[in-house]
């Protein structure tokens, strides 16, 4: 009996018209080259012929509309993981949507053409995937794919059904020659640690086998043998498949244990020898570990004095001692930088650097600095109308210039010190807006408030990411408050006091990427001690952190949730001050202005792209209403947060695919919230002080000081070569009495004796749009 393929049928109707095509077209002789690649497409498809019937219409000027899959019994891989083992495509998002508006003038539809000899190379290149990926006997069709024949466009449909995968039922290890088991070959303290090792490696029997999971186990093994001073350590391996089932076979030679024996360097002209030697985390004689050669390439790289570090073992016999070699290239000596950015507070900003690399030798460093925060625009609402107006108004203003010299070594590799004198102009929300400098310039930019000052830090490196600083921070700054009224009527106000504050932070955890991490957890606690050892201005203890979480729910579907905040506690003359009533003596009250001043860069604040999103930055919470003009006959109001002495917070936040995108576009769903507490300390400002605005009744306009705040939103994120673009639309769920009401109108209802409440509230002021770069924690 002979049985004849009805595909078969359908090429043999086809070969008439191929053999008539040049007598009817007026084509060119290679424009049909369509029709033998559709007969050898057709005749060569899998069964069943019927649902394929639409592919006999192709043509050269049929396009791909879309591209699908269809998934029988199960589905392994994610959709955007197969779309990129086929060369045929499909019109991404942004043609798609370009495409939907094809019917206005100017615009035409752009699909990628349609070739059916490519197509079927896809199938055979999504089955050595699957093949690849653990699936011996996977069943890929496409006899679903649809095909418009008005349009002339085709539907892709890819139909998969997986087959049983190959199963990893055993990993056994021996020695080189397989009559022994490799525990033999190790002393008593290495058996304990090859035990725990070899749990971890069992905990993947059981799941699909892949070739990458075979050479993923031989290079840990290897790197774990090489960590424990088998410098030679060699490793062959076996696979034994049983149908689905897979037996695995490592023949493992340590080789002997080694030492290191010699350091070869390389490359260095202007960096002595010794400065290399010191970095390395291991000396001449101490047990070879692969980890430490590694770590010392890694410390290399952060003197920045090279833009090269290799590290690798030349040729030698293989024995009981181990020769390292670093290779590297020297930066540049001296070095310029310099960038330019925008902020809605900060404005134009401009950053400039001068580097001496390896200052007065020795791997130190000298960086001399300058930013310049400046404000422009002064109102990016009036310039970017989208952009908010109730913070922006008040730029906060620097222009700082630094010195930073860096000592890398201070005893210990893992121990490096820093000097850093600086002097910086600012504008301080806090003050007053319209302040007395006696030079044109910087009152124009309403510059308010001087410091000068060292800073001294020393960082321990415990990890890679994880270390512990201490810094010690001592200063002199000036606060121009402008001239005072009431029972002082043009006094000078001015605030001159000294700083010094000891800050004890580090970083802490566990994560699979410290940098962009996915799963693991980070801890940062900070502990700050201001009034000792010096004379200071400001007495206080504050202790503040944050732990953050991050999971996999699958390969695409991420949890991450942060718990962070803070306690404040002021001590001495600042306690004091900070804690007298309302109806304290004028003297009193003026002293608790200025240390309420003093405290502002102390306090806590909530809001922002990467605290509670819905609130501008610092603006959640407490807050009082000011008029920035206020030594002028016009109007000019603004809200200014007051701060509170706690605070604490959570961010829930679940990061999902961009349906439709590829993977560099994220979306993510949100929660944030965040509880502050004034407690007893007085932080309300008088009115009529600073162009703080006074009600009816003369007390100043100011919402509660103890607040909870939540809010909720969703956004997308890009990926880039400098990290996550970010845009969040946030949604403000418990706003206070000022946070719905724009501060002109609040400001037009005072000046009329009417109270603050009956301005109108703003719906649209419950949402906020939140752009950054980066993750949001």
């Amino acid at each position: 009996m002979i049985v004849v393929s009805s595909h078969l049928i359908i090429a043999l109707l086809f070969v008439p018209l191929f053999v008539s095509a040049p007598h009817v077209s007026q084509r060119s002789s290679h424009s049909g080259w369509w029709l033998p690649a559709l007969i050898f497409l057709v005749a060569l498809a899998p069964a069943p012929a019927i649902g394929q019937a639409p592919l006999q219409l192709v043509n050269d000027e049929t396009t791909v509309s879309e591209i699908s899959f269809r998934f029988v019994e199960g589905q392994t891989f994610e959709e955007s993981r197969l779309r990129e083992e086929i060369a045929t495509t499909a019109p991404g998002f942004w043609a798609s949507f370009r495409n939907t508006f094809s019917f206005l003038p100017g615009l035409k539809q752009q699909s990628p053409s349609f070739d059916p000899l490519t197509l079927q190379k896809d199938v055979v290149r999504l089955r050595q995937f699957y093949q690849k990926n653990g699936f011996p006997r996977p069943s890929i069709d496409y006899p679903a794919s649809q095909l418009d024949t008005t349009d002339n466009r085709i539907h892709v449909i890819f139909t998969i059904q997986e087959g049983p995968p190959r199963i990893l039922r055993e990993v056994t290890f021996r020695t080189a020659d397989g009559t022994q088991p490799l525990t033999d070959q190790l002393d008593a303290p290495r058996t304990r640690k090859w035990r725990q090792f070899q749990k971890e490696t069992d905990t993947r029997k059981g799941k699909r086998y892949t070739d990458f999971e075979r050479t993923r186990i031989e290079d840990e093994t290897r790197t774990w043998l090489r960590n424990q001073g088998y410098a030679f350590a060699n490793i062959q391996s076996e696979t034994q498949i049983d149908s689905t089932s897979v037996t695995l076979r490592f023949l493992v030679d340590p080789g002997p244990l080694a030492r290191f024996s010699e350091i070869q360097i390389e490359g260095n002209d202007s960096v002595n020898d010794v400065v290399i030697r010191r970095a390395l985390p291991f000396e001449e004689g101490d047990r070879f570990s692969a980890a430490d050669v590694t770590a010392g390439q890694r410390a290399l790289f952060d003197l920045s004095l090279f833009r090269v570090a290799l590290a690798d073992m030349p040729d030698q016999p293989r024995d009981s001692t181990a020769t390292v070699r670093y290779r590297v290239r020297e930066a540049n000596l001296r070095a310029y930088s310099g960038q330019v950015g925008y902020g809605t507070q900060a404005g134009i900003t401009v950053d400039g650097s001068w580097r001496h690399r390896n200052f007065r030798g020795g791997g130190r460093s000298l960086v001399l600095g300058v930013t310049a925060e400046t404000g422009f625009p002064s109102n990016p609402a009036s310039v970017f109308p989208f952009l908010s107006g109730d913070l922006t108004k008040t730029p906060n203003r620097l222009f700082r210039t630094s010195l930073t010299f860096r000592q890398p070594y201070l005893f210990t590799e893992r121990l490096t010190g820093t000097l850093e004198p600086f002097v910086q102009e600012r504008r301080n929300p806090t003050l007053s807006p319209s302040p007395d400098r006696g030079l044109q310039l910087l009152e124009d930019l309403r510059l308010n408030e001087r410091q000068f000052g060292i800073n001294t830090t020393l960082v321990y490196n415990l990890l890679p990411f994880r270390s512990v600083s201490l810094q010690h921070s001592f200063s002199r700054t000036q606060q121009f408050r402008g001239t005072g009224t009431g029972d002082r009527p043009g006094a000078r106000l001015d605030d001159l006091f000294g700083k010094s504050v000891f800050t004890l932070s580090g970083t802490f955890g566990k994560a699979d990427d410290f940098i962009n991490p996915n799963r693991g957890y980070i801890l940062r606690p900070t502990v700050e001690l201001g009034g000792i050892p010096f004379d200071s201005g400001v007495e206080f203890a504050r202790g503040s952190g944050e732990v953050s979480g991050y999971l996999p729910l699958s390969d695409n579907v991420e949890v991450a949730g942060r718990v962070f905040g803070g306690f404040l506690q002021p001590y001495g003359e600042s306690r004091t001050n900070l804690t007298s009533a309302l109806t304290a003596p004028d003297s009193l009250r003026r002293n608790t202005r200025r240390y309420q001043d003093r405290f502002s860069d102390v306090l806590f604040y909530a809001g922002g792209a990467s605290d509670v999103r819905g609130w501008t930055s610092k603006l959640g919470g407490g807050k009082v209403l000011r008029d920035l003009n206020r030594d002028t006959a016009s109007t000019n109001y603004a809200y200014r947060s007051t701060g509170a002495r706690s605070k604490l917070g959570v961010n829930l936040e679940a990061r999902l695919p961009f349906p439709g995108l590829g993977d560099s576009w994220r979306t993510a769903i949100f929660v944030d919230a965040a509880y502050l507490e004034t407690g007893t300390l007085n932080l309300i400002p008088p009115a009529n002080v600073a162009g703080i605005v006074a009600g009816p009744e003369g007390r100043t306009v100011a919402t509660e000081r103890t607040q909870l705040l939540v809010g909720a939103g969703a956004g997308f994120r890009y990926r880039t070569p400098f990290g996550f673009v970010r845009l969040d639309a946030a949604y403000k769920l418990t706003p206070d009495a000022l946070d719905l009401r724009n501060p002109g109108d609040v400001g037009a209802k005072v000046e009329q004796g009417a109270p603050p409440t009956d301005a109108p509230t703003r719906p649209i002021r419950r949402f906020r749009l939140h752009f950054g770069i980066g993750r949001s924690f």
